[in-house]
């Protein structure tokens, strides 16, 4: 399976004010690096957890269905967007109401729907492509509180000491995302 990113959040987990107050910084002059601070500790975030943060669209592509379901690696998955499969010459779209979306797993899931049976692609490599869309939600408020306030400590962390490495303020952020880490089993 092959996971590509297709479009970025559309906005950031948390708000420049936020991290200006949280800062104390009075003033807009630093918006640009305080931006490219907190883009940094989405992608820490994400990476630490697991989960993406603000709605993301991803595209999966695959050479078989494997056993009827598709175990979705990105998580948390808010929808199932397109999938396709290659036949005649060209990727042909399955209708949503053939396949189901299955979010109570822990690692979301899709399957066929009872009467539904998946098409086989007619090329080997690369004959399946599910678009999906994963994130807590399209704005900064659907990210749970806690993960945000991490956010806010990661970027003074990084505001302040220049470094990451065996900064406390990091270490606090990485212990309000613990709770929502994924862990394989």
């Amino acid at each position: 399976m092959r996971i590509e990113r297709i479009s970025m959040a559309a906005e950031l987990p948390v708000l420049l004010s936020e991290v200006r107050g949280f800062l104390k910084i009075s003033h807009r002059d630093e918006d640009a690096m305080i931006a490219a601070h907190v883009r940094a500790a989405a992608e820490a975030c994400e990476r630490f957890t697991g989960r993406k943060l603000i709605s993301q669209q991803w595209q999966l592509t695959l050479n078989d269905w494997g056993a009827d379901v598709v175990e979705l690696p990105l998580s948390p998955i808010l929808s199932v967007d397109k999938i396709e499969y290659w036949t005649a010459g060209a990727f042909l779209e399955i209708t949503a109401v053939n396949y189901l979306l299955d979010r109570t797993s822990y690692q979301a899931r899709i399957l066929p729907a009872p009467t539904y049976n998946w098409p086989g692609p007619e090329r080997e490599v690369e004959g399946i492509k599910i678009t999906v869309s994963a994130g807590f939600g399209t704005g900064h408020n659907d990210v749970p509180h806690d993960i945000r306030l991490g956010l806010l400590h990661w970027v003074a962390g990084a505001y302040d000491a220049g470094e990451i490495a065996d900064n406390q303020a990091v270490i606090m952020a990485e212990k309000l995302w613990q709770p929502y880490r994924r862990v394989a089993l």
